[in-house]
């Protein structure tokens, strides 16, 4: 199972997998595992020499020199192999070479002395004949082809010492079954350490990734944090000191405004208005009467769009209020749009601080003779607040189901 590690490139993070065994821990045991197994391979060959002690009472010496021969070349070719990448586990080559050269240095080996003392001879063929379960143990493992290996060792064993049969015999047979019992047990112990620590290693190297991404989070906070700081303290300050500022020209006062809007959608998270949507036609209707020459400064917050037909009947209902202030309010007029929408309601406000009027003595008509009807319609509310020398205010609200 590999690990999910982030690797940042620019602003972007791309996803890579990293091995289960980060530092071969695994790979690097199964490596000393075969080193080990192959030193015992080695280390056995010097026994075959005892035999030729006794120089004058074999009855076949110089098959004793041709086993050790051949048993030295063997361990080579052992060693050689291995040492390769990935150690032995699972190297069929390896085994079956093995345990078919055991047992014919078995047969071949007992056939240097007399029947009556092959026991003897092959007392020093032991050490040589069980290294052959230790290697079926760590390079094969369980299995029923390591068994059935097993049987054939004991079996060649028995046929080599025939007719010399002994108590001995039983305790030899035995201990092919001990030594690959032991070796199996060695070998799941050790592999089951390094994987263990393989697995450590891999946490670790989840858990420090994933405090690196945090640590990388963190920091992309603070600095969109500061960059919004920055623009709501220092930036918007200046828009709005422009959009209020009488000494400058018209153009450049609705200029200022239509920056401020945008700055504002921006530290809202929002970026520019979704084309066709509600924040969008609010938008639009802004620029409009911003391009007319209406001293207007949009507060836009949409965090969801309201029903089609509300959104309609309301920013209708809005541009009617606009275009009143654009007619009567005067000329040095400044006026709010301001907009609200979640996805439990939300509220359209117009507010001027123009010339204001008295509702009671101003007859009704105009625009909202049919807006504010179409408003009521959808369920939305009214309501218009004005006094002479204090400006209006058109406040439009509705509820989402």
């Amino acid at each position: 199972m590999g690990v999910v590690r982030r690797v940042r490139s620019g602003l972007d993070w791309s996803l890579i997998t990293v091995d289960a065994d980060p530092d071969g821990v695994v790979r690097r045991n199964e490596e000393r595992l075969a080193g080990t197994v192959a030193f015992i391979r080695l280390a056995t060959v010097p026994f075959l020499a005892v035999p030729l002690v006794e120089w004058h009472d074999l009855l076949r010496p110089w098959l004793i020199v041709a086993v050790l021969v051949a048993a030295a070349a063997e361990a080579g070719w052992f060693l050689r192999r291995a040492r390769r990448p990935g150690g032995i586990r699972g190297d069929e080559i390896l085994v079956w070479v093995d345990v078919a050269f055991c047992v014919a240095l078995m047969l071949a080996g007992s056939r240097a002395g007399p029947p009556d003392e092959r026991n003897t001879v092959l007392t020093e063929l032991v050490p040589v004949s069980l290294a052959s379960p230790v290697v079926l143990a760590f390079a094969v493992g369980l299995r029923l082809r390591a068994v059935a290996a097993i049987l054939l060792l004991a079996g060649a064993w028995t046929m080599a010492v025939l007719p010399d049969v002994t108590q001995k015999l039983g305790s030899d047979i035995l201990g092919f079954v001990v030594w690959y019992l032991a070796g199996l047990a060695a070998a799941t112990l050790l592999r089951r350490m390094a994987a263990e620590t393989a697995a450590a290693v891999a946490q670790a190297r989840r858990a420090e990734l994933l405090a690196a991404e945090q640590t990388h989070r963190e920091s992309e906070r603070r600095h969109r944090e500061g960059v919004r700081r920055s623009l709501h303290d220092g930036v918007l300050p200046i828009f709005d000191g422009i959009a209020l500022d009488e000494r400058l020209g018209a153009d450049t006062r609705r200029a200022a405004r239509r920056g401020a809007m945008r700055a504002r959608a921006l530290l809202r998270g929002t970026g520019p208005p979704n084309a066709g949507g509600f924040e969008q036609r609010a938008s639009e209707l802004a620029d409009t009467f911003l391009d007319l020459g209406l001293l207007l400064t949009p507060r836009l917050y949409v965090h969801a769009d309201p029903p089609a037909d509300v959104a309609d009947a309301v920013l209708a209902a809005a541009h009617e209020a606009l275009a009143n202030a654009l007619k009567y309010a005067g000329p040095d007029a400044g006026v709010v749009l301001f907009v609200e929408s979640t996805a439990e309601g939300g509220e359209i406000s117009v507010l001027d601080t123009g010339l204001g009027f008295d509702p009671a003595t101003t007859p009704k008509g105009g625009g909202y003779t049919a807006s504010l009807p179409a408003v009521e319609a959808v369920g939305a509310t009214w309501s218009v607040t004005a006094s002479p020398g204090r400006g209006a205010k058109v406040v439009l609200r509705w509820q989402c189901p």
